[in-house]
């Protein structure tokens, strides 16, 4: 006992030192306005203190502000695990499912950030946001309301309580629907079909047909990782194809992404959640 605690004392001693050190360059960070800036020290902070839980919250904030949203996610979820009654981080995870379309799982952030602060007005309207968007889901959508709902942007300013012109990510969210899919299969169904033509209409109207779009394959998690992948981009090849041969888009507008089953939308262990995840996603290009 005395020798391992000769030998755990000294280093005990340097962690606590690190930690401080850590604090310091946290102050640094928290008011510079530049996402590099404070993603550079925030790393900084959480090399030298890994258990800071604030600094993996900022961190994730940095990474997302600079559209990194993997590490960003990695960042909250590590907060979560070391504070388990700190609300903010899910702040981050919901807005970070938002942003990607994952709304099944952003509803599900906000609520367990809800249930540690309930009047957090940041998680409030997280929630409202959810709502918001998977109420219009079951809803069937003409082109004239899809493109009039990417022309709004006070109401999207108020769903985000965004300050400034950050809210945007939230409409081509909430205003094109996605394209859901059949197990195991790249097929458009009829349904999907009819939602796919009137999608294509509002983005040849006049206000939409200058911008380029991103078109993103999903998967749920039945099967192997790789024929996972494969039909996510087998699903995103066969909207791009509809909406170019029969719908008359030009091809240089529309790239092709896909994820596999890698970013969920909502959860894979039901049924339920399985069909939202197997979908294919148009977002504005960057």
């Amino acid at each position: 006992m005395g020798l391992l605690f000769l030998l755990c004392s000294p280093l005990h001693a340097i962690a606590n030192d690190d930690c401080a050190k850590a604090r310091e360059v946290y102050d640094l960070a928290k008011d510079l306005l530049n996402y590099h800036e404070r993603r550079d020290l925030f790393r900084q902070a959480v090399d030298l203190c890994p258990s800071y839980a604030e600094a993996h919250v900022n961190l994730g904030d940095a990474h997302e502000g600079l559209g990194e949203y993997d590490p960003a996610e990695a960042h909250y979820h590590e907060a979560i695990k070391l504070k388990h009654d700190f609300a903010i981080p899910y702040i981050g995870l919901g807005e970070v499912y938002l942003k990607t379309g994952r709304f099944g799982l952003a509803k599900e952030a906000f609520r367990k950030g809800l249930a540690i602060d309930s009047q957090d007005e940041s998680l409030q309207a997280g929630l409202r946001v959810v709502d918001e968007r998977l109420s219009r889901e079951k809803q069937f959508y003409t082109s004239q309301e899809i493109t009039s709902c990417l022309a709004t942007d006070e109401k999207f300013r108020l769903m985000c309580m965004c300050p400034t012109d950050h809210y945007s990510y939230l409409k081509q969210w909430i205003c094109i629907p996605p394209i859901f899919f059949g197990t195991g299969s790249s097929k458009l169904l009829s349904k999907q079909k009819r939602r796919l033509t009137q999608i294509g209409v509002a983005l040849k109207s006049k206000s939409l047909a200058d911008k380029q779009w991103m078109i993103i394959g999903h998967a749920d998690n039945i099967g192997p990782l790789e024929e996972n992948l494969g039909l996510s981009e087998n699903r995103a090849h066969a909207v791009r194809r509809f909406l170019v041969k029969t719908l008359g888009l030009k091809p240089g507008k529309l790239a092709i992404s896909f994820f596999g089953q890698n970013r969920p939308r909502s959860t894979n262990t039901t049924f339920k959640g399985r069909a939202e995840n197997r979908r294919v996603e148009i977002v504005l290009k960057d």
